[in-house]
């Protein structure tokens, strides 16, 4: 009777390391994090802080265009000028300075993007930062310098209700417009 029971103790302590086993490998590692936001998660999402410095709280939508923050790496604001390079798009709609927003990275994630249309776009066109977070048709840029930002995968009119609009994002990179359109000129690869 006495050597059942040692054996069945042995048994239960060996089920038990296996089941301990098993967990360890089931859960996922904790991560410690740095002392600041800023970092990729392997989805090309970075958590970025809203920038103390912004004028352009609460943000009007979501699916609108980030740039770098004026007060430091971990923060992110609106890109509200067509000339600041754009880093991704928000998925969220911040309120109020310090909230943590995700931002998609243009160019480090595949798939299709969201964004917010300033007037109509048509399928297959280029979409480039016009301000205020939106995007827009570049055959119908006035002349000046943009970052391109995607090609649209849909057609979208000036007076949509939505005014979203589908593209593929890519590595952002200028173009200056002359002609009003009518001649491009690449001033070299996206940073």
């Amino acid at each position: 009777m006495k050597n059942r029971k040692t054996m069945l103790a042995v048994l239960l302590g060996s089920l038990i390391a296996v089941c301990e086993g098993l967990k360890k490998t089931l859960t996922p590692p904790k991560v410690a994090l740095a002392n600041s936001l800023g970092l990729f998660n392997e989805h090309g999402i970075e958590s970025l802080i809203v920038d103390p410095a912004s004028v352009s709280l609460p943000f009007a939508n979501r699916y609108l265009l980030v740039c770098r923050g004026a007060s430091g790496y971990q923060y992110g604001d609106l890109c509200v000028a067509a000339a600041t390079l754009p880093l991704g798009v928000t998925s969220d709609s911040p309120y109020a300075v310090g909230d943590v927003m995700n931002v998609r990275r243009l160019g480090a994630r595949p798939g299709i993007e969201m964004g917010i249309a300033s007037g109509a776009i048509t399928i297959d066109h280029l979409v480039y930062s016009v301000g205020n977070g939106k995007i827009a048709d570049l055959t119908l840029a006035n002349n000046g310098t943009y970052w391109v930002v995607g090609r649209a995968v849909q057609t979208v009119t000036a007076n949509s209700t939505t005014g979203e609009c589908g593209y593929i994002p890519f590595d952002p990179y200028q173009v200056t417009v002359s002609n009003g359109g009518g001649t491009y000129a690449f001033a070299g690869a996206g940073l």
